[in-house]
């Protein structure tokens, strides 16, 4: 019998199937590739939302300051003299918004000790305002004496 091959045939056969299995393999490992994006964030937005002053008013009758009104960041301190029925005292509260968000009034409530004889109201500000960044709004707080009642009441205090 005659042998197919001779022994350089055969030699030439088996290094260009090598080659064609390098060549298989790298592209594979080419298309394989893993590709990994990495990155960072920060947030950098500020929430700052204050009081920054309160002044009070006589409305009307003989009402006074029972204390200079003051305030903190987030509260307006203010103590009222009612006189008469009929008296009235109003306070503006300024608040600001020294945060690079706009802030929204989501919910407004208003709870005091419900003593009749005195009335609180707040006028000015309502649920859903939107107070922009690095703006100001007022708002009034007007305290009343009720100018229905005829007689000296039993509770002289009402909180808010």
């Amino acid at each position: 019998m005659r042998q197919r091959f001779n022994r350089r045939q055969r030699n030439y056969i088996i290094l260009g199937l090598c080659s064609i299995l390098l060549v298989m393999a790298a592209g594979y490992a080419a298309f394989r590739t893993q590709l990994t994006i990495n990155g960072t964030s920060n947030i950098s937005s500020e929430w700052k939302v204050l009081i920054t002053d309160i002044q009070s008013s006589v409305l009307s009758g003989e009402a006074t300051d029972a204390q200079t009104p003051s305030h903190t960041d987030t509260t307006a301190t203010f103590k009222t003299n009612l006189v008469s029925p009929g008296d009235s005292m109003q306070y503006t509260v300024t608040v600001e918004n020294r945060g690079n968000i706009d802030a929204v009034l989501k919910t407004l409530s208003k709870t005091d000790s419900n003593n009749d004889a005195i009335i609180f109201e707040i006028t000015g500000i309502e649920q859903g305002d939107t107070l922009k960044a690095h703006e100001s709004t007022t708002f009034n707080v007007t305290v009343t004496y009720n100018p229905e009642i005829t007689n000296q009441p039993d509770n002289i205090t009402s909180d808010l």
